[in-house]
């Protein structure tokens, strides 16, 4: 069997393809979408926000990994990369001292040669229509305390529209976001959760996908859309009405992030379409 790819599309909130914290890998042995943290720190490594610098470790080093790696290899090569890199800029002491500093990402994973698909963090796959989500129980309070204190601004006078100029509900939750970071692959926490961050991962916890042999048609998507259905026009047309009706996102669909005015959407996304 051989990957087909019918439907790609990859866009940042920004709309500028440098800045996108959402990366993807195609190749003959693995598709793969990424899915770069929101930079919280205010940061940049190399000019790149830390979710960026963490996205391009992962996509380098599916580009360079043998088709039969397992998923404990492959994250055993990328934490290896990113403490290299970390000892590079001086930044292991930092992350030490700040978990909210590490760069973070998000990965799901296609693996052609072990028919499987792996989720580590909270990406979406579709695989002939059977819909697999990996959502953190710690995002529905973050998005749900985000929704409660902008419903007080619009009762205090606010406007959508100037809400989605200064989200005040972002700042609001942000020191919650920030000590999320220190629950990161902690297995002992009822709040733990597992992302790639150079350090280590339990793998008891990583959803891993046994996909059937006669599977025809899968998605890998990022958590930029609320939700993936069987084609890019449905799933677009969804998010589209969403940023018509609930632009903040803090009602239909409770998000720890909205719509900023002048971006394109409430967060980077990427939506791959394949054949097997």
């Amino acid at each position: 069997m051989t990957i087909s790819i019918v439907e790609l599309l990859n866009e940042g909130k920004y709309g500028r393809p440098e800045v996108c914290e959402d990366l993807y890998v195609v190749t003959a042995d693995f598709v793969a979408v990424i899915d770069g943290a929101t930079n919280i720190s205010d940061r940049l490594i190399e000019g790149k926000a830390p979710g960026r610098f963490a996205a391009e470790v992962i996509r380098e080093t599916l580009l360079e990994a043998q088709e039969d790696v397992t998923l404990k290899g492959l994250i055993a090569q990328i934490n290896e990369k990113l403490q290299l890199r970390y000892q590079t800029f001086g930044m292991t002491e930092d992350i030490e001292q700040h978990a909210w500093m590490a760069p973070t990402a998000c990965l799901i994973c296609y693996s052609h040669y072990y028919h499987e698909v792996w989720q580590i963090g909270d990406s979406q796959c579709m695989i002939d229509g059977h819909l697999h989500t990996n959502d953190k129980p710690i995002d529905a309070i973050t998005a749900n305390a985000r929704a409660m204190y902008l419903e007080t601004e619009l009762k205090n006078g606010k406007t959508i529209e100037e809400l989605m100029v200064n989200d005040t509900g972002w700042e609001y939750i942000k020191p919650l976001i920030k000590q999320q970071y220190y629950l990161q692959n902690d297995k002992d926490n009822q709040f733990g959760f597992e992302v790639i961050n150079g350090f280590d991962v339990d793998f008891s916890r990583v959803k891993i996908i046994k996909v059937p042999e006669n599977a025809e048609m899968m998605i890998l998507a990022s958590d930029g859309y609320p939700t993936i259905k069987e084609t890019l026009a449905e799933t677009e047309a969804i998010l589209s009405q969403l940023l018509v009706t609930d632009p903040l996102c803090f009602r239909q669909f409770k998000s720890s992030k909205g719509l900023q005015k002048g971006n394109l959407s409430f967060d980077d996304r990427t939506y791959i379409r394949f054949e097997l």
